[in-house]
């Protein structure tokens, strides 16, 4: 479809004009390597979900998991913030502090509301539909998921990094609302498909819907978080997809534009389906070097008493300070005080001065595990 000048966009993308995507297609058929690379993924992640409980820790994987998948969503904001930082912005949002300007508050903070939100209405069995993703756009974006306004775009989108970065114009106008409700239909429809597949292609229909003004990308990334959730193939958020896509960025964006240009998908699937398997393998890694690290710190701490709990719930909280182990742990101000004394004895928790101001302690530990460890992440 014909676009307007853009600033900045490259010319050939102007004369190309923006894409309109066909409608997803009710008789897909898909080669037997694609069907293979989904049953791979599809196992791997069902090791990964059984693996989560044998950590004995399943809810503080899914909060360490959620804000590694945030932090890394920010990017697409153009937000580059390290994990201890984001991990210290969620540790204030959860407790209602006032955001922090110029950290991944804006970006850390929404998103995993959004998650929340979407969660919470994907498990009584309600569909990741249309009015969904809308309520999830309208909170990235600041706004009540009650009232998410004009949530569809209403000005040409592009794909990709900046003007001068794009590779792919996205059209807008009336079709939006009708390829919008085709894709909500199509991804509420039991074909006899791999599960694996209909997210990954489910996914890349939004992307190049790009329906709402703003956030599309983290949207998409939410919704196939959610897909994953209300499928089965995952109990909770245990799987940062979002650190994926960002490592595997500029291949992401290739098989997306290879979609666009020849109409098959079937490269697109095992693509998506791939990293999923790879990312699953290596957060079973990352389960591996927690169990082990908790065996260590099982072995240097008392059998009893709060010390270990607090010690264990270090892999969701690998940013800890004295408000938040009071609440947690119904401890006084000067309890949680020896609490994390004897831990920086022990060398498990270190101090840091978060922004001059706010005495938070670190378990590096845990960190460096959930950062760019060389076995937690994903091997392409």
């Amino acid at each position: 479809m014909p676009v307007p000048h853009q600033p900045g966009v490259p010319g050939e993308l102007l004369r190309e004009g923006a894409y309109l995507p066909p409608p997803l297609p009710s008789d897909l058929r898909l080669p037997v390597s694609t069907y293979r690379a989904c049953a791979d993924a599809e196992h791997a992640l069902g090791r990964l979900d059984e693996a989560a409980d044998r950590l004995g820790a399943r809810s503080a994987l899914v909060r360490a998991t959620q804000v590694r998948d945030a932090n890394s969503s920010a990017g697409l904001a153009g937000i580059a913030v390290g994990l201890r930082e984001a991990f210290a912005v969620d540790l204030l949002a959860s407790r209602g502090a006032a955001p922090l300007e110029g950290t991944a508050h804006e970006a850390v903070a929404p998103y995993r509301r959004a998650y929340e939100h979407g969660v919470g209405r994907v498990r009584p069995d309600e569909p990741t539909d249309v009015a969904l993703v809308g309520q999830m756009a309208a909170i990235m974006a600041g706004r009540s998921p009650d009232r998410p306004g004009d949530v569809l775009r209403d000005a040409p989108g592009r794909l990709g990094a900046g003007p001068e970065g794009a590779y792919l114009l996205t059209a807008t106008g009336a079709h939006l609302v009708g390829s919008l409700e085709q894709w909500s239909t199509w991804s509420r429809e039991e074909d006899g498909q791999p599960r694996s597949a209909r997210i990954a292609i489910a996914h890349y229909q939004l992307e190049v819907l790009q329906p709402f003004p703003t956030a599309n990308g983290h949207v998409a990334r939410l919704f196939s978080l959610l897909e994953l959730v209300r499928t089965g193939l995952l109990r909770d958020q245990v799987l940062p997809l979002s650190v994926w896509l960002d490592d595997a960025m500029p291949d992401y964006r290739r098989q997306l534009r290879a979609v666009v240009d020849t109409g098959l998908v079937h490269r697109w699937v095992e693509f998506f389906t791939t990293g999923l398997r790879e990312q699953a393998l290596a957060q079973l890694r990352l389960i591996d070097h927690l169990e082990a690290l908790a065996a260590d710190y099982a072995r240097r701490l008392p059998d009893k008493g709060r010390l270990p709990r607090v010690a264990a719930e270090l892999i969701g909280f690998p940013v800890v300070d004295h408000p938040g182990l009071c609440e947690r742990h119904g401890v006084s101000k000067r309890a949680a005080a020896d609490l994390t004394n004897r831990l920086v004895e022990l060398g498990i928790l270190v101090p840091w001065e978060f922004r001059g101001y706010r005495r938070v302690f670190l378990c590096r530990d845990v960190l460096d595990l959930l950062a760019d460890h060389p076995d937690t992440t994903a091997a392409f």
